[in-house]
């Protein structure tokens, strides 16, 4: 990047005046289009492997998140039929176990623990699919004794009509003793309990399957229950504004005059390569566990910020004022209800696009996206992911999606276009599958439409601070904690 030269030497009086030299030198946008092309290419095209290869402990991952989903099954079996055809149209129903039977084929694919095909096999035994349980055991060789001992589990619990008293407790005795504490344990020592007519260990089994489930029900109804009162009253935050039709502006952000799709793309691909290449070599030279972790966030969201105060500066504007982030005391109660509604159209609109894609059989893969370090990270960490996601993210994001790009697109191609290909810019960066993009993509609208409409990004960053934040908070109730 350059700013414009001046040697202090005065014109000749007869030579008219040279035209001002560009700010961002053509070469230099090139040439970062170029390492940005190929820093992408080599995080999602040319490594090899999919959403399991991007995770650190994908076979602890997928044992966590399948526990947790059986267990709140579990404890739905004592809720009022209300709430289990509500947790099935949210969760996907029973098609959801089938994902995670078909999910532990995946994984047991690529990886050599026999626990994750043990896994996949307690979920068919679970749901009485006989036949598929029986193929799998066939199909299982595996010569290691632990794994043979498994497949014996396997058989006894699912397939013997029944099993006399010291072969049941043997068995059980070897469950315990080998798989960690969990549903999955609980239901093969429950099963194994049932044919061989032990029924302390069945009920002790049962009894901690149904407490565990009982709190992670607790749990959801709390998530979902703030969810629903933040939606709720977001779109009564909506509705007043339209059928008061109070003036949503807040500040009156707006870039320079000469701004231009060119100057918005070069200022645009500047920060995105300062974010991958800070964002990778951080990545690669500090631990997640190291104190100086704490630099990620800041260092991600540094290079827009620095480039876009720059060229801000060069042509005689703020930052604020660009961006609109000094709206007039008198504004700041507008601030307050755009950004409420914004959240409120935000979750109804994601609630109706998961509905549409659970109808079209379109569900995420389970590794993608999954924060790996809220979940079993120290907790350190986890504050550190959450100031990330709670406060760089947003403010680096906005600033150069709804800040720079959106009116640079729309310099050239007009609002509603803009719009458009801005939100799936933004989306296509965060690298989910259909789903997580069509999300994301909804709130790219949203968010340049409340950017139009205010003059401030603060709603946008509030807003998106808000709904990261929300997540965060889901992960770790129902995911680690």
């Amino acid at each position: 990047m350059s700013g414009p030269d001046f040697d202090g030497a005065p014109l000749s009086p007869g030579l008219a005046a040279a035209p001002p030299r560009p700010f961002f030198r053509p070469w230099v946008t090139w040439l970062s289009t170029a390492l940005v092309a190929a820093l992408l290419g080599h995080l999602y095209f040319l490594t090899p492997g999919g959403p399991l290869d991007r995770l650190d402990r994908p076979e602890d991952s997928l044992e966590r998140l399948t526990e947790r989903e059986m267990e709140v099954r579990a404890a739905l079996r004592h809720a009022p039929a209300w709430e289990r055809r509500l947790y099935a149209l949210l969760s996907g129903g029973d098609e959801g176990v089938d994902d995670w039977v078909r999910w532990h084929e995946e994984l047991a694919e690529v990886s050599t623990s026999p626990d994750v095909e043990l896994s996949r096999l307690i979920l068919l035994g679970e749901t009485r699919q006989t036949d598929a349980l029986r193929a799998g055991l066939d199909d299982w060789e595996d010569d290691d004794p632990g794994a043979m001992r498994r497949k014996d589990w396997i058989a006894a619990a699912y397939l013997e009509p029944s099993l006399d008293r010291a072969t049941g407790r043997a068995l059980i005795t070897e469950v315990r003793d080998e798989l960690p504490a969990g549903w999955f344990a609980d239901a093969l020592v429950a099963r194994l309990g049932r044919r061989s007519g032990d029924a302390i260990a069945r009920q002790q089994a049962e009894s901690a399957i149904a407490a565990r489930g009982a709190v992670l029900l607790r749990r959801w109804r709390g998530v979902e229950a703030a969810g629903l009162l933040l939606g709720l009253a977001g779109l009564a935050a909506l509705g007043f504004l339209l059928l008061t039709q109070a003036d949503p502006r807040a500040a009156h952000a707006r870039m320079p005059d000469d701004f231009s799709l060119g100057d918005g793309y070069a200022l645009f691909v500047r920060g995105a390569l300062g974010f991958l290449a800070l964002g990778t070599g951080l990545g690669l030279t500090i631990p997640n566990d190291s104190a100086l972790n704490v630099l990620a966030g800041p260092a991600s969201a540094a290079p827009i910020l620095v480039c876009a105060a720059w060229y801000l500066r060069s042509r005689g504007q703020s930052f604020a004022a660009a961006f609109g982030l000094v709206p007039g005391r008198d504004r700041l109660v507008t601030v307050a209800w755009v950004t409420l509604a914004l959240v409120g159209t935000q979750l109804a609109g994601e609630g109706l696009i998961g509905a549409a894609l659970d109808a079209l059989h379109l569900s995420s893969h389970w590794a993608d996206g999954l924060p790996e370090n809220l979940i079993w990270g120290s907790w350190g960490l986890v504050a550190r992911e959450t100031i990330d996601s709670a406060l760089w993210a947003p403010l680096g994001e906005e600033v150069a999606f709804r800040g720079v790009l959106y009116p640079a697109l729309r310099a050239r191609f007009g609002v509603a276009p803009a719009t458009a290909l801005s939100a799936a810019v933004f989306a296509a960066a965060h690298g989910y599958g259909m789903p997580g993009f069509a999300a994301v993509f909804w709130s790219g609208v949203l968010w340049a439409v409340a950017y139009e409409r205010t003059g401030s990004l603060w709603p946008c960053i509030i807003a998106h601070s808000i709904g990261n934040l929300a997540a965060t908070v889901e992960i770790l109730a129902l995911l680690r904690i």
